[in-house]
């Protein structure tokens, strides 16, 4: 009995499929074994753009305001590179998320997490990762020919195991109440925004900076909420919780994916902010704190906060970089709150005193934390 021509399987298709699963099977192990989200992401849009043979793949950060669906560039890949380029180390502190395209917004919604579109000869595919209707990130690809069904398979089977490993690492790494980064995540984080640092400074050393360069630094801020206490005993922990809640927020809100934020328990919270100038890291900080200000909070009305923060300095111990943050909040606080402070300011105004021209070395980096905030 022979088969209709037309029911005999592709053989370059079949041939396509094999080698996609094969591609798929050699990303899911370092997929799964990773626990930093940035190789992650690189990882997936790796696979992405091999899986479909696409020019280039796309990840989007994305997610639902009271204005619509917005998206953020994360990572992409581009077809003969074989690596991805993330965007993350180079986003401009007023970057502000993008209104998302209809192609993406159509995906969003779609039950099958999935839409494409011919546009100027080229296919534009979108994968959704997350439930229909609030995916938390979307990979935007470009190929020439539409995939077939087998291998939009392959990519959602890969981006589900990735949103599977995603939720892993939120219950591991994020705080239960607020959904900012816990505090045992910390010390990762910090020492590699202190690596960070070192290499801008040893680039900024080997080239020629122009008069009109712009010099862009890591950061660190530590926040407090004003009166925290007087919440909790006028209102109850209840109230008191939906304040944190509602300031994690707008800290979300005020800061971007490259940012990191903690919440260290209690009412403190630690802003790592990467690249950016003097002047924006004072302009955003200012931000958030205003946005408290203005807030209204159920039953509790008005809350304030202060930050003091520092620029991270490779050349000093991470415990002398949170005390000089933690310093600069503490003149805030015996200042009238509700304000921010730029700790290196305060010691050119003569505010505080300088540090002491030989400090005193603790490489406990965690011993240094529960000091500052317990």
């Amino acid at each position: 009995m022979c088969l209709p021509t037309d029911a005999l399987p592709d053989p370059v298709s079949t041939m396509r499929t094999e080698t996609a699963l094969l591609r798929l099977l050699k990303k899911l192990q370092s997929l799964e074994a990773s626990r930093d989200r940035l190789c992650i992401a690189e990882s997936v849009v790796v696979a992405t753009q091999e899986i479909l043979d696409a020019r280039f793949a796309l990840l989007h950060g994305f997610r639902a305001t009271a204005h619509g669906y917005v998206t953020a560039p994360l990572a992409w890949a581009v077809a003969g590179d074989g690596s991805a380029t993330t965007n993350l180390d180079h986003l401009d502190v007023e970057e502000t998320h993008l209104a998302a395209e209809p192609l993406l917004e159509e995906c969003a919604l779609a039950a099958q997490g999935y839409a494409q579109a011919e546009q100027n000869g080229l296919w534009a595919l979108a994968f959704a990762i997350g439930p229909a209707g609030a995916p938390v990130a979307v990979v935007e690809v470009h190929c020439s020919t539409p995939p077939t069904t087998a291998l939009r398979d392959c990519v959602h089977e890969l981006l589900s195991i990735y949103a599977e490993h995603l939720g892993l690492l939120d219950y591991a790494e994020l705080d239960t109440l607020t959904r900012l980064h816990n505090r045992k995540t910390f010390d990762e984080n910090f020492e590699r925004f202190i690596s960070m640092a070192e290499q801008a400074a040893q680039r900024r050393d080997g080239n020629v900076v122009t008069e009109n360069a712009e010099e862009r630094h890591c950061w660190l801020a530590v926040a407090d909420i004003d009166k925290f206490k007087r919440i909790n005993d006028n209102f109850g922990h209840l109230f008191g919780d939906e304040v944190l809640i509602r300031i994690a927020d707008l800290m979300k809100k005020s800061f971007r994916n490259s940012d990191k934020l903690f919440r260290f328990g209690g009412e403190e919270f630690v802003i790592l902010l990467r690249f950016v100038s003097a002047e924006n890291a004072n302009h955003v900080l200012e931000r958030f704190r205003a946005a408290v200000e203005e807030h209204e909070f159920p039953q509790v009305g008005q809350v304030t906060c202060s930050l003091g923060y520092v620029q991270i300095d490779p050349l000093l111990t991470p415990a002398e970089i949170l005390g000089r943050a933690d310093e600069a909040l503490y003149f805030c606080k015996e200042n009238g709150r509700n304000q921010i402070q730029h700790y290196q300011e305060l010691v050119q105004q003569g505010l505080i005193d300088a540090p002491a021209a030989t400090p005193v070395i603790n490489t406990d980096l965690q011993a240094d934390i529960d000091a500052l905030f317990d």
